[in-house]
């Protein structure tokens, strides 16, 4: 078939990418920038549409004949399909159950609209109630999060339904007012936003200990918590769709073995007619370490070996049901995969089986993968390459307060305890104006602000000394009563990292 592109033609360079025009998306804009750059240097372009072989489906459509536009709801159909396949199901679930929830709504306020053909603002308007009424069963305010989902549901489903952006449209500006509302209220009403806790280091001990390969089930759970620990994916959303051909493995330049997770759409990596927001920005590395007796290749390996033995499995499910027990057959799997009902609280029931103090969810382990490497030392940008973050600021919302962090909060409110003695006389004694001697103390509470001679001290926070201060602080001793030297104004000034107090007085 002869080139669509006529080499005599020779259009202008036009780059669309900051132009703005009404009607067109960014997307839209950039693909007509990149169009207009490959036929300016159309060569290359023109040999490779020459070599294609066309559908006879898309032959018929370039046709003129009338009869054969009768293919069009085949390719509308195709089209359709393409679309469903590449949404997440439980992305489905949540529009659909939104949307019935909105019509429900609707009906027991004896209203009835057609989302199709209904007016922007009568839309608009009803959505902005909907949002308002939103409660819990138990007439509570719904999360932040929760009320978010639920527009994020219905932007999807008019956007689809009629290319209506309930979100950015101005005639959603109340309705959208009336979701910070909603999130306002559920805060004023002693809601709080609960993050996802690190898992403790303790319990990753005890998580250690309980993996131990001995049944197929704690072989399965070893794996299942590597897959997560190692690759800081998200959720659970994605483990389903797991498969042997969602692993690869590969030869660091070192010689050490390692397996690497395929790159996959996700919430941070979405498709996109732009090719440079589809590149998986996820680096992670799952390493031998042969040495130890939880190396993470060693169990992966065992449980492939594993998988790959049972008869009629099918050559991709990852996540195959165990048998209850080891029969003398070797075989440890069913052929059965494991469902998301069964994989997605399956953290829960390892907690608890490992004795851990918590119980733990999916979502807990990403940001203890955060958390175990920001203490070790690690740049929030090479964290971002493990979680596949391509803004490494999301990186940081996830490092918890783990023990080094609670150490130091620790160690300032002490100091501010400390500060605060410091400035308050002894409630037992009482200070004098007698001459005074030098004297050794290791209670800043007994400090008198009085400019006489040097005093040795020891730091509040545990330092062996303190640093020079201006003037010089003694305790004054009398062979009746003590008694304020002439008042001065004291200034301390404290080192969190160094542990060295200072205290002036001016």
């Amino acid at each position: 078939m002869a080139s669509v592109i006529d080499s005599a033609l020779n259009p202008p360079l036009i780059d669309f990418r900051y132009a703005t025009v009404s009607g067109l998306s960014g997307d839209e804009m950039f693909i007509e920038s990149v169009s207009s750059n490959f036929e300016r240097t159309g060569d290359d372009l023109t040999a490779l549409i020459a070599d294609c072989t066309f559908s006879e489906e898309l032959e018929k459509l370039f046709s003129s004949d009338p009869e054969t536009l009768c293919n069009l709801d085949e390719l509308e159909s195709l089209a359709a399909q393409l679309e469903r396949d590449n949404e997440c199901h439980s992305t489905v679930s949540k529009e659909k159950a939104v949307i019935n929830r909105l019509t429900a709504w609707l009906a027991e306020n004896n209203l009835k609209v057609d989302y199709a053909t209904a007016s922007v603002e009568e839309i608009a308007k009803w959505v902005r109630y909907f949002y308002a009424t939103l409660r819990k069963s138990d007439g509570s305010f719904y999360s932040p999060n929760t009320i978010v989902g639920i527009r994020a549901a219905l932007f999807r489903y008019f956007m689809k339904l009629r290319g209506l952006n309930i979100i950015a449209h101005e005639a959603f500006l109340g309705a959208n007012l009336m979701v910070k509302n909603v999130c306002n209220a559920y805060l004023k009403s002693g809601g709080r936003v609960q993050h996802y806790e690190a898992i403790e280091s303790d319990n990753l001990v005890k998580l250690a200990s309980y993996f131990d390969r001995s049944t197929p089930t704690r072989l399965q759970e070893e794996v299942y918590f590597n897959v997560l620990f190692y690759f800081g994916n998200r959720g659970r959303e994605w483990l389903r769709g797991l498969t042997v051909r969602s692993f690869r493995e590969k030869a660091l330049s070192n010689g050490a073995m390692a397996i690497e997770l395929q790159g996959s759409t996700s919430k941070n990596v979405k498709g996109s007619s732009d090719m440079r927001l589809c590149d998986d920005n996820k680096q992670a590395l799952m390493v031998a370490k042969p040495e130890s007796r939880h190396c993470p290749v060693q169990a992966f390996q065992l449980y492939l070996s594993k998988i790959t033995a049972v008869p009629g499995w099918n050559q991709e499910d990852f996540f195959l049901r165990p048998k209850p027990r080891v029969n003398a057959d070797g075989i440890w799997y069913t052929k059965v995969p494991v469902g998301i009902n069964t994989l997605g609280p399956l953290l829960k029931k390892i907690s608890s089986n490992a004795n851990l103090s918590k119980l733990y969810t999916p979502h807990c382990v990403r940001p203890t993968v955060v958390t175990e490497l920001h203490e070790a030392g690690f740049s929030v940008e090479k964290i971002a390459k493990v979680t596949g973050h391509k803004n490494s600021a999301s990186v940081e919302r996830y490092i918890r307060r783990g023990k080094k962090r609670d150490s130091i909060m620790a160690g300032m409110s002490d100091q501010l305890t400390v500060a605060l003695a410091g400035t308050m006389p002894a409630p037992s004694s009482t200070l004098s104006e007698a001459p005074a001697r030098a004297v050794t103390t290791t209670d800043p509470c007994a400090l008198s602000d009085a400019p006489t001679r040097a005093v040795a001290t020891t730091d509040p926070c545990g330092s062996a000394s303190m640093s020079t201060v201006k003037k010089s602080l003694v305790v004054e001793e009398s062979t009746t009563t003590l008694v304020a030297a002439p008042t001065k104004r004291m200034k301390i000034l404290a080192n969190g990292e160094t542990n060295v107090v200072q205290f002036i007085f001016e």
